[in-house]
């Protein structure tokens, strides 16, 4: 280990700092050798550094060790340095052959709340306009999505992503196809700022988009059908839900969120949204799923004094920040299985 260091470095030959670099990224694809790896600084500065590498063989394997290293260990991570470097180079069309493992790393050093601050510091509107960008044209596979979600829940985040400049372009995400990717990040994005009760205003007006994955194409009386948007009416026969259950789930907890504003409980009962989420409930297989939009149903069907929500604005004292913390930690839990690691072959 000690003298891997020095195989990295040039003047040595390419072919060594190739062998070398393998060598680490074989070191990360198990618990125990990241944590002997994460004890040699020395390694880490320098593959940091070969980020910039002008070999891409050696710049993508020194990005695949730095996607498995932040996905178990943030120390040594200098976020001052770091993630300047990093939105300098998403920048630059040149480096495109790193977008993928660079949005991987960033979604990895910006999990968690603080993280998602130091992250949201050093982000500026036109960074956040670059993501989308990147991702709708897909030169980026959605994992920026991913890290928009996570800024999301930080006061400066949604301040960026609320820009009509993004805000609406985050909606087509929602139907991407055959990118689950784009599309459960999108659903766990919009999770995240429903619970700031000021985004409900905003989000309310794009809520047939919101409801539009878990409607199928159930036929609908035309008592009801005429009291739906428009955007919902006469769907195909066809039109099919959206197949990934963590993201039904996840746009579920969005408009149950929503439901705390007693704008968007009335909308749902005038615009009839109990008629397709009814539909959606006894087409969905998942028992937590169900029990997720059944949480919805209860809203739209109660009166509103007994679902004791305040008129205008929140739920209860208390009960946002702990179903938060429910969401997440199952969600975590989900997840555990689907983390972003790149084994020796790059998988």
């Amino acid at each position: 280990m000690d003298e891997l260091p020095g195989l990295l470095r040039h003047p040595q030959p390419l072919k060594v700092r190739h062998g070398a670099a393998e060598l680490i990224l074989g070191l990360t694809s198990d618990a125990a050798s990241l944590q002997m790896l994460s004890s040699h600084k020395e390694i880490l500065t320098i593959v940091w550094d070969l980020l910039g590498d002008k070999d891409k063989k050696l710049s993508i394997t020194s990005a695949e060790i730095l996607v498995n290293f932040t996905s178990h260990n943030d120390k040594h991570i200098d976020n001052q340095q770091t993630l300047p470097a990093i939105i300098k180079t998403l920048h630059d069309p040149n480096s495109s052959h790193l977008y993928n493992n660079l949005a991987m790393i960033l979604n990895n050093i910006s999990r968690l709340p603080a993280q998602a601050e130091a992250l949201s510091s050093v982000l500026a509107l036109v960074d956040c306009q670059l993501f989308v960008k990147l991702v709708s044209r897909n030169q980026e596979q959605g994992y920026l999505v991913a890290v928009l979600s996570n800024i999301a829940v930080t006061e400066t985040g949604r301040q960026h992503l609320l820009q009509e400049s993004i805000f609406s372009e985050l909606f087509s995400f929602l139907t991407m196809p055959g990118n689950i990717i784009v599309r459960r990040s999108t659903a766990r994005l919009l999770r995240n700022l429903s619970f700031d009760s000021k985004t409900h205003a905003m989000l309310m007006e794009q809520l047939p988009l919101i409801v539009y994955p878990l409607v199928g194409g159930e036929e609908i009386d035309e008592e009801d059908m005429d009291k739906l948007p428009i955007d919902l009416q006469y769907l195909p026969e066809d039109k099919r839900r959206e197949p990934d259950l963590q993201t039904r789930i996840l746009l579920s907890d969005t408009l149950f969120q929503l439901g705390g504003t007693y704008s968007v409980r009335e909308r749902f009962r005038e615009e009839n949204y109990y008629c397709l989420l009814k539909n959606y409930d006894q087409w969905e297989d998942d028992m937590e799923a169900r029990e997720r939009v059944q949480n919805v149903i209860y809203l739209i069907v109660q009166d509103d004094g007994q679902v004791d929500l305040r008129k205008e604005g929140e739920l209860p004292e208390g009960v946002e920040a702990g179903d938060e913390q429910v969401f997440v930690k199952r969600e975590e839990e989900r997840e555990n299985k689907e983390e972003n690691t790149i084994d020796n072959a790059g998988n």
